[in-house]
């Protein structure tokens, strides 16, 4: 591993766009023999990811379209991140300088739009790295060799990886440790890997659909065709969470309904909103959304969206993200209020989840 590591970083400082000799073992080098001595090393890596390293493997690339700047190797769990532009996983990542490699905690920079590539939103991209980060907490506090984030150089590429790279240690092109040592951080980057896993099991990871959305899916699914098999269990919300989810951010709801000066009542049982509100003599409707995920989306019925079509610009939609309810438990925690006020309803923001066919 040593050895292969050493080589690609060498052949970094010979990078072309296009196919040359250098460029040919570099790929062989990146896509196969990398990746195989990962594989060899599977055993270990796999208990150190615990449960999710059942389907945990290894990957490599080189080229997209033309050779790339920024090779890879990532090991990762295929049903947690399916490719490497969604999900989390450990990467090395070589640097387009030539000057060494990286080891990264790291997730998908980019994602795909039609048929190209586009890098997620600084919004998007910010949300997540404060999520990791308050997940794993303190947990390289004591490894002076690792730092966070990553930095690869002044080249356009490597602001995409470095924007969605938590943590990562960097082995200078020469000084390439030992087999041993370079294996035992490997492992090292697992039990990270495993907690950012584990949070995203419960359906709080932002860009991810969110655990009350799944459980929804699978009613509609259920409903519609109640022979088909579907997945149980993981990650997946009962319709008794769902409820306290909505009952926790109702209150947040009120706060903010009192300090921006409304007067107020909870009608969410009888009509197509969650608060009949006044202030300055004008009447409003407020919607009130709950999620474990990130500010992603909310489910909207048919009535709820008629409702704040007509009564826009007098209206909001207030969306608590970031609530944390795991299995078992009865009493929601946490989240954050964003409010969308006044809200108009965007026709290309909705997205059809079930349709009724007229026979």
């Amino acid at each position: 591993m040593r050895e292969t590591i050493q080589e690609i970083v060498s052949l970094q400082a010979n990078y072309s766009a296009s196919k040359t000799p250098d460029m040919d073992r570099r790929g062989v080098l990146i896509r196969r023999a990398l990746p195989a001595e990962l594989a060899s090393r599977s055993t270990v890596l796999r208990a150190a990811l615990g449960k999710y390293g059942t389907d945990a493997r290894s990957e490599g690339k080189d080229n997209q379209g033309q050779m790339s700047r920024i090779p890879w190797v990532r090991w990762f769990s295929e049903s947690r991140s399916p490719s490497a532009t969604s999900g989390w996983y450990v990467v090395y990542l070589f640097h387009p300088d030539g000057s060494g490699a990286s080891l990264c905690l790291s997730h998908g920079s980019t994602q795909i739009v039609g048929t190209g590539f586009v890098n997620r939103s600084d919004a998007e991209v910010a949300e997540l790295m404060r999520w990791a980060a308050s997940v794993l907490g303190s947990e390289f506090a004591a490894d002076s060799g690792i730092r966070l984030g990553v930095d690869l150089g002044a080249f356009d590429l490597a602001r995409g990886y470095e924007r969605t790279t938590v943590a990562s240690k960097f082995y200078p092109k020469g000084r390439i440790p030992t087999e041993d040592i370079l294996f035992a951080d490997l492992v090292r980057f697992m039990g990270p890997l495993a907690k950012l896993y584990e949070a995203q099991e419960s359906g709080v990871a932002p860009g991810s659909i969110s655990a009350e959305m799944l459980g929804l899916y699978d009613e509609l699914e259920r409903t519609s065709s109640p022979l088909k098999e579907r997945p149980k269990g993981q990650g997946r919300m009962s319709a008794p969470m769902r409820k306290l989810v909505e009952l926790h951010a109702m209150r947040f709801a009120e706060r903010w309904l009192k300090d921006e000066g409304f007067t107020y009542k909870n009608v969410s049982a009888t009509d197509s909103c969650d608060f009949r509100a006044q202030r300055g003599g004008e009447d409003w409707a407020i919607e009130v959304k709950g999620t474990t995920g990130g500010l992603i989306s909310v489910l909207l019925t048919r009535n709820e969206v008629a409702l704040h079509r007509t009564c826009h610009p007098r209206n909001a939609l207030l969306v608590v993200h970031g609530i944390q309810l795991l299995e078992g438990e009865t009493s929601p925690r946490g989240g954050e209020l964003t409010a969308f006020s006044p809200w108009q309803v965007e026709e290309d923001r909705l997205n059809a989840l079930a349709f009724e066919y007229r026979l």
